[in-house]
């Protein structure tokens, strides 16, 4: 399947600055899906034939800012195994986007005779808060999930410590990303997230097995809010990417 570019999640490397500050904020959502290996042929074909192109009218007409595909890097049957994700530049677009994937207006085709949701085995979708960004280029990202005592302390420490710290010294990374979960949040499931993006699969593996040198080490109280570590680390490959 065809890449196209990754900023991810994520994410656009025309729409997002890379200073956001409290009253600049990104947001974007996160729709894991979980496809059935005798299925992801056909839901590929679906999304590259005819969402891809809605997504693209969207982003051409200023509703969003980004669309993509990613699928997960291992994992086992009972797991998500591919994510949608969809940027938004405020609050107020991505509270309008269920009304814009209308592809009876945009294709002039129905919903039901394209609809991917027949082939998947469950779902759940999640609202996003950008709260810090470096802007790159990198084919495979590990997601960070996190569950902090305090998930706003969380996120204000890679804005204020960890992003200057970055900035300077980027360890390898082809970008960097820190977000906190605004909907769906749960006792049970993630609260925050931070996205480490690489060049290849090797880099992303040795990158987890913290086996790439010259890490940036600023005085952080990161042990402090979030005590038991990250609660799950994933690595995604991007299969689509589109952007204005």
């Amino acid at each position: 399947m065809k890449k196209l570019s990754l900023l991810f999640l994520l994410f656009t490397l025309a729409s997002l600055p890379s200073n956001l500050n409290s009253q600049e904020f990104n947001y974007f959502t996160i729709h894991f899906i979980q496809v059935p290996q005798e299925n992801v042929s056909e839901v590929a074909r679906l999304e590259t034939t005819y969402w891809s192109k809605v997504a693209q009218s969207n982003i051409d007409s200023g509703k969003q800012s980004a669309w993509g595909l990613v699928a997960r890097v291992g994992g086992g049957s009972d797991s998500w195994t591919h994510a949608f994700m969809n940027v938004y530049e405020t609050a107020e677009q991505m509270a309008a986007a269920s009304s814009n994937y209308d592809s009876k207006a945009i294709l002039g085709i129905d919903p039901q005779d394209i609809a991917t949701f027949d082939y998947i085995e469950g779902y759940g979708l999640t609202h996003w808060a950008l709260r810090a960004f470096i802007p790159g280029y990198a084919d495979f990202t590990v997601w960070n999930f996190g569950k902090p005592l305090n998930a706003v302390a969380f996120v204000n420490e890679q804005t204020n410590v960890w992003q200057p710290a970055f900035e300077k010294n980027m360890g390898g990374r082809e970008y960097w990303g820190a977000a906190l979960k605004i909907n769906n949040v749960t006792e049970e499931y993630s609260t925050v997230l931070t996205m480490d993006g690489y060049e290849t699969l090797a880099e992303a593996f040795r990158a987890m097995n913290g086996e790439i040198p010259n890490q940036p080490n600023p005085r952080s109280k990161v042990s402090e809010i979030m005590p038991e570590g990250f609660s799950a680390r994933v690595i995604v490959e991007t299969l689509i990417w589109l952007t204005n």
